[in-house]
């Protein structure tokens, strides 16, 4: 029986092998974030800010996020440490889940398109502003499966099996990459929960108000992704 074992095995590894190399190359290694967005009309992807936490926007600006947006995802992208690399999912003000990503390698590169860029996935406060279930690069030929767009081109999406073991370390060109079966929940319940009268929240998680001090609101997805570096 032995002397069938490592043979097996051996078989077993190889045919791993080969079918991670006939998964396509996630399209953020292949193009940066604004080749994605200009291949689709999407605005430019905007640069890191020094961010206010959640607890800070409650005590400074008397809002809580929680109560305010029915999906709240926050996105933590250090490199190691206690919640690092992974998405904290609350739905209706509860953590739901926790969820390992991989966010961008920050560092110089060039992508396959031969563009030179700093894969980062930049921090701030978010709104979606495109949902894309089945996104496909005419360029590349590459699908970028439950698109989620925040800024500019890049999008929280699902990886391939091929990659899940990268999940939990800066590991992309810049997007936010999740499980399949976890990006597709998350795709799915943003669009049902849908758009509704929502505050108006800048990118550095100050809130925007009138001249009379009153949080300025505006209908726009009912969903706030962070994505935070602490």
């Amino acid at each position: 029986m032995k002397k069938y074992l490592l043979p097996l095995l051996l078989l077993l590894s190889l045919n791993a092998q080969a079918q991670e190399s006939l998964e396509p190359q996630p399209l953020d290694d292949l193009m940066s974030p604004d080749e994605i967005a200009e291949e689709s009309g999407f605005p430019r992807t905007e640069i890191p800010l020094v961010v206010k936490s959640v607890d800070d926007i409650a005590r400074t600006e008397s809002l809580d996020v929680f109560r305010e947006f029915r999906v709240v995802l926050i996105i933590n992208k250090k490199a190691a440490g206690v919640g690092a690399q992974r998405m904290r999912v609350y739905l209706n003000g509860f953590l739901t889940y926790d969820w390992l990503v991989s966010t961008g390698r920050e560092r110089w590169e060039t992508a396959k398109s031969g563009r030179t860029y700093f894969s980062v996935t930049p921090t701030g406060y978010f709104y979606p502003y495109m949902l894309n279930k089945d996104h496909y690069s005419e360029t590349w030929k590459t699908p970028m499966p439950y698109a989620v767009f925040f800024n500019g081109g890049i999008a929280v999406h699902a990886t391939t099996p091929g990659l899940y073991k990268q999940l939990g370390s800066r590991a992309s060109g810049g997007c936010v990459r999740l499980q399949h079966e976890n990006a597709a929940f998350v795709f799915n319940r943003i669009q049902t929960e849908g758009r509704g009268l929502v505050p108006v929240i800048n990118r550095n998680g100050t809130i925007s108000r009138d001249r009379r001090g009153n949080v300025i609101r505006r209908v726009n997805y009912r969903t706030l992704i962070i994505v935070e570096d602490r």
